[in-house]
This record gives C-alpha cells, sequence and structure tokens, in this order.
C-alpha cells in the first residue's frame, strides 16, 4: 500500500467515524467509491477520503441513497447543457475544436523529488485536516452535552431549594403551634 492510498480502517479514524459505519458506506455506494483490491483488502486513492466524508454527512442529514449519489457525482456543465438545450430547439452544435495537449517538459531529479515532497506534505496535511474536522466535531457535541447537564444540575437546585423552603415553613408553622399550646398550658386551659 502506498502513501496515496488508504484502507477503510484508515478512513474511518481519519473522519472519526466507526469502521463499520465506513464499511456500510463502502458497499452501499461502491459504484462511486473505486477502489483497488489487494486479496481481500479494499484500497481507496487519498482523494477518496473526501467523498467517504461528504457521504456520511449527507446521509447524517438523512438523504437518500440516490439523491446522496447524484450530488456526488455532480450534475452536467454548463456546456453539455447548452448542448441539450439546442439540440432540443434543433439547432445543429459546432463540434467543439479539440484541445491541443501540451507536451510534458522534462523534470530533473530534484524537481521529481520536490513534487513528491508537495504530495505527501498535501496528504499529511489533508489527514490533520480531516482530523481537526472531527475533533472539533466532537468538542461542540461534548459541549452541547455539558450545557445540557449544567442545565439539568440547575434545574434540581431550584427544586431542591422550593422543598428547603417548604419544609423550614413547615418547622416555621410547627412551632408557631407548639408556641400555641404550650401557651394555653401555661394559662390553665388544660387543667381541670
Amino acid at each position: 500500500m502506498t502513501e496515496s492510498t488508504r484502507k477503510i480502517a484508515d478512513i474511518a479514524e481519519i473522519l472519526g467515524i466507526p469502521e463499520g459505519e465506513c464499511r456500510l458506506i463502502a458497499d452501499r455506494y461502491e459504484t462511486i467509491l473505486p477502489c483497488k483490491k489487494i486479496g481481500k483488502v479494499r484500497v481507496y486513492d487519498e482523494n477518496m477520503v473526501d467523498r467517504f466524508r461528504k457521504i456520511a454527512d449527507l446521509q447524517s442529514q438523512g438523504l437518500p441513497e440516490e439523491v446522496i449519489t447524484a450530488a456526488i457525482r455532480g450534475g452536467k456543465t454548463l456546456e453539455e447543457r447548452a448542448r441539450e438545450d439546442m439540440k432540443r430547439m434543433g439547432i445543429e452544435s459546432v463540434p467543439a475544436a479539440p484541445k491541443e495537449m501540451p507536451k510534458p517538459i522534462p523534470r530533473t531529479e530534484i524537481e521529481e523529488e520536490l513534487i513528491l515532497a508537495m504530495r505527501s506534505a498535501q496528504a499529511a496535511v489533508q489527514t490533520m485536516d480531516h482530523r481537526m474536522a472531527a475533533i472539533r466535531e466532537k468538542m461542540a457535541d461534548d459541549n452541547a452535552a455539558v450545557l445540557d447537564a449544567v442545565a439539568k444540575v440547575s434545574e434540581d437546585v431550584t427544586a431542591l431549594r422550593n422543598d428547603v423552603r417548604t419544609l423550614w415553613d413547615q418547622i416555621a408553622s410547627l412551632e408557631q403551634y407548639f408556641r400555641e399550646q404550650d401557651a394555653q398550658k401555661k394559662s390553665g386551659f388544660w387543667k381541670r
């Protein structure tokens, strides 16, 4: 496996999702997630990590499979749409002139090494970016959970304060009652 390919376990770790969920995505969307097989192991090009992320995000929004597939594949270009519109109107389109491919410039060994180093650095930055995004999402979820817990504790404290006030009111009522009873005993009300 080269530096530019990833196994499903690696992709799941980068995205911060369970490996089983990542495997389900790979199985369900195999037409838009091309892979190479090494024995029984599927490996994906580095650029597929972003597709996995997009699919996972769209699934979490509850979108159906056909919508997700269309979104990942993308729509037609403006040129393709214009040609289709012209055909519907009965207008013949002028075939596009073939683009001349520029001849590749030979590179030196140092240039090749620099290109490889840049690609490696880009892959490392992408990996860090994916991990940071997963960490940010986890932190947001953790912050929401902490705020919910604090709100619940605040509600419990308020309820306990009300209970304590009720108890103090009951104690004050009992003290008043006993004072009145004591006063009645002293006044001779209970004597025969």
